[in-house]
């Protein structure tokens, strides 16, 4: 890693938590990435906890959009000292439809050259942005393999930003993988003093779609619908969101693990009928039949439930399930699965001329045979 890609690494911070706790607050934070959720539930964090609440508020806090304010303006802003309190908190929302300048000398003339250089330590100013530019960055700097991209990338910021990367803290939100979503949301129900199961998590998320302002929302709806259990189940998570007990993906990869073909077409129909949810069937069932092949190989170690379920992630009253699949699925049945699954999810994503529903029902039938 470069020098300069070093100065870089040292300013990015990998969360706020710190900065809350300590009540630490850097003179300048830039914070943006894909996940504006994130970026909005934090931003939320940090001001009420740099915020002082002495009734001076109102001296001491300036929330700004950047399509409003100047660069003179805001340094102006920035520069001000606190009134009877420890800090001014200075927030600008869009900070990249701010006018900054253009050209080979906007960094010359402005403003803020100077400020982000050497910005005022009674001041914290937090900026908010979503801009491409920046998009990718932490994974570059955090990857030893990408130090090439990371180089390019950094090279390639234009003013602002290259001031900010290099002078100033920022933190990135990137787009979160599927595959991390069950274990936030699991997460998001322990910090509210609850318990999830591992299967009513993915029914959850498979139900809310990737969109983490859905998901929360979901969880804040399960809870005030649940406010007594402390333990939700799949039952529970259906019953909230209103997911058919009868028609669901539970009960269609039951049916497969059954081999039941003219019930699962069944199931998959009517799931079809409420909703073009073909990507998140051909996902699920792709979990479910890696779950198998994973189980295939456990039951040749260890006969315990409890043992098995925390190896591949799910709740031990369902382990029996899976293993009588087993029994219908040796190791080759599972390698079909996975090509049948394979050849639906690109075909799907292709410009096919078969609908959905028919390419589910030809992979159902390579499937269970």
């Amino acid at each position: 890693m470069s020098n300069f890609s070093e100065v870089m690494f040292s300013c990015m911070l990998e969360s706020i938590a710190p900065l809350v706790s300590a009540k630490r607050f850097p003179p300048v934070l830039l914070m943006f990435g894909e996940e504006d959720f994130l970026v909005e539930e934090a931003s939320t964090a940090l001001l009420e906890a740099a915020v002082e609440q002495n009734g001076m508020e109102s001296f001491n806090f300036d929330s700004i959009d950047g399509t409003d304010i100047t660069p003179e303006a805001l340094v102006g802003m920035a520069s001000a000292f606190p009134m009877m309190a420890e800090r001014r908190v200075v927030v600008v929302r869009h900070f990249e439809k701010m006018n900054t300048g253009r050209g080979k000398d906007a960094e010359k003339k402005s403003p803020l050259s100077q400020y982000f250089r050497n910005p005022s330590p009674t001041t914290f100013l937090l900026l908010i942005a979503a801009t491409d530019e920046l998009q990718g960055l932490k994974s570059a700097l955090s990857n030893a393999k990408q130090q090439e991209k990371a180089k390019k990338k950094l090279a390639a910021l234009k003013f602002p930003y290259n001031l900010l990367i290099g002078e100033c803290e920022w933190i990135e939100f990137p787009k979160m993988r599927d595959s991390g979503l069950p274990s936030w949301a699991a997460e998001r129900f322990k910090r509210l003093g609850r318990e999830i199961a591992p299967d009513a998590c993915e029914l959850l998320v498979a139900q809310a779609g990737e969109s983490l302002r859905d998901l929360h929302n979901e969880i804040q709806k399960i809870i005030t619908f649940a406010p007594n259990k402390k333990r939700l189940t799949r039952e529970d998570i259906a019953e909230v969101i209103g997911v058919s007990k009868n028609y669901n993906i539970f009960e269609l990869q039951r049916t497969i693990g059954e081999r039941n073909l003219s019930k699962a077409l069944e199931i998959t129909q009517r799931m079809l009928v409420v909703d073009r949810q073909e990507l998140m069937i051909i996902t699920m069932l792709t979990r479910y039949f890696t779950i198998l092949w994973k189980l295939s190989e456990l039951a040749q170690q260890t006969q315990s439930p409890f043992e098995m379920s925390k190896s591949v992630g799910v709740d031990q009253y369902f382990i029996a399930e899976y293993l009588a699949a087993l029994k219908k699925y040796p190791r080759n049945r599972i390698e079909t699965a996975f090509y049948a699954l394979c050849e639906a999810d690109i075909a799907m994503k292709s410009t096919s001329v078969e609908g959905g529903d028919v390419i589910l029902q030809k992979m159902l039938m390579k499937i269970i045979g």
